[in-house]
This record gives structure tokens, C-alpha cells and sequence, in this order.
């Protein structure tokens, strides 16, 4: 067996433990029904999202949404938007060996919304929030880079993930610029679209997000 499928088996085995794991996980939190609902809906935006942006490469709220989603339901619910994203979504593209490194990435966004949630108590400012969302969408692009480098890349995987880091730059930084854009414009009534559902249904947020008693703030 070369080096180049150890890698492979190696990095597919840890995929699956690492997403497995983030689903045991969210079934132990027992969400209550409403919240399951909340996480469907989520899910449901962000592949429509996808969807719609597909005619412009790289340039989708998908990454946005689902960073608001962890930063509104808390870590766990965020993991499962993100990685729910993926896996649904690729119904509508392409399944493929990189579904698993898309459902990381994005469910590592979800885990970023929650971060921002509880270490800035819920008002990280409109622009630093936009900023978050653009290093989300380079760092995407770097699991992504990895992911070819791994799977398509040749037995110098190193080599291959900067060539492929050097090829994608340009949809990388389209992928970062838009993430920025769209949360200038639409993230915080997204956010507070999120409150009025909980004010309305009474759903009671985990504490990374109980924090934000006024993300509505986000100015």
C-alpha cells in the first residue's frame, strides 16, 4: 500500500469518527422538538442558499448562515447545520469523496458562531462579525485544498495542496469577500429573525447563546 492511500484510508476513517462523533453528540444535548425544528429550517436556508448561488462560483450565504446558526442555537446545533448543509445539499450536486470534508468544514463553522457568541457575550460588532465570516470562508477553502490535495493530489501531498491552495485562491477570496458582504447586509436581521422565533416559541437556548440577550445589537 503506497503512502498516498494510507493517507487516504487514515484521513476517511478520522472523517467519519469526527462526524459521527459531532452527531452522538447532538443526540446527547436531547434537543427538544422546537429546537430540531429550528435546525431543520436552518438547514433548509442554507442549502437553498447554496442552491440559488450555484450560476457564481464561491459566492453563497451558506457559510453565513450557518456561522449565525452557531452562533444562535450554540456549539452542537451549529456543528449539525453545517454538516446537515453539506451532506443534504450535495443531493443537488454531486455526492463525492469530498461530502465528508464539506460537512467538517462547515460544521467547524457552526462550532466558530458559537465561539463568537459566548466570548463576545453575544455583540461582536457588525463588521468584525463580517470579518469572522470572510476568515471562515479562507479557512474553508483550506480544508477544501487539503481534501484535493489528499483525494485527487498525487503521492507529494504537500506539493499538492499548494498547487491546488494557488489555483483556488481566486474562488477562495470570492468565497471570503462574500461571506463579508452578506453579513454586512442581511446577518444581523438573520440574527434577529432567530430571537423573535425564540421569543415566539419559547425556545430556550443553550447558555453559549443565552449570553446574547440582545444580539439584535449588531449594528
Amino acid at each position: 500500500m503506497t503512502t498516498h492511500a494510507m493517507w487516504q484510508i487514515a484521513s476517511a476513517v478520522l472523517l467519519a469518527s469526527v462526524l459521527a462523533a459531532g452527531l452522538a453528540w447532538y443526540e446527547r444535548t436531547r434537543p427538544p422538538a422546537r429546537m430540531v425544528a429550528a435546525v431543520a429550517v436552518l438547514v433548509a436556508f442554507a442549502v437553498i442558499g447554496r442552491i440559488l448561488f450555484a450560476p457564481f462560483p464561491n459566492v453563497k450565504p451558506t457559510t453565513d448562515i450557518v456561522i449565525i446558526a452557531g452562533f444562535a442555537l450554540g456549539f452542537a446545533p451549529g456543528w449539525i447545520v453545517g454538516s446537515l448543509t453539506a451532506l443534504v445539499s450535495n443531493f443537488y450536486f454531486l455526492q463525492g469523496p469530498w461530502t465528508p470534508w464539506q460537512m467538517f468544514a462547515w460544521g467547524m463553522c457552526g462550532l466558530l458562531g458559537a465561539c463568537v457568541a459566548r466570548l463576545s457575550r453575544g455583540n461582536p460588532g457588525r463588521v468584525t462579525f463580517s470579518l469572522i465570516c470572510a476568515a471562515a470562508g479562507l479557512g474553508f477553502g483550506v480544508v477544501m485544498n487539503l481534501a484535493s490535495a489528499i483525494n485527487l493530489g498525487g503521492s507529494d501531498i504537500v506539493t499538492s495542496f499548494w498547487v491546488y491552495t494557488v489555483r483556488s485562491l481566486p474562488f477562495d477570496v470570492a468565497h471570503a469577500a462574500a461571506n463579508f458582504v452578506f453579513f454586512l447586509i442581511a446577518g444581523p436581521l438573520l440574527i434577529r429573525m432567530l430571537q423573535r422565533l425564540r421569543d415566539r416559541h419559547d425556545v430556550v437556548w443553550p447558555t453559549a447563546a443565552r449570553e446574547p440577550a440582545h444580539p439584535s445589537t449588531i449594528a
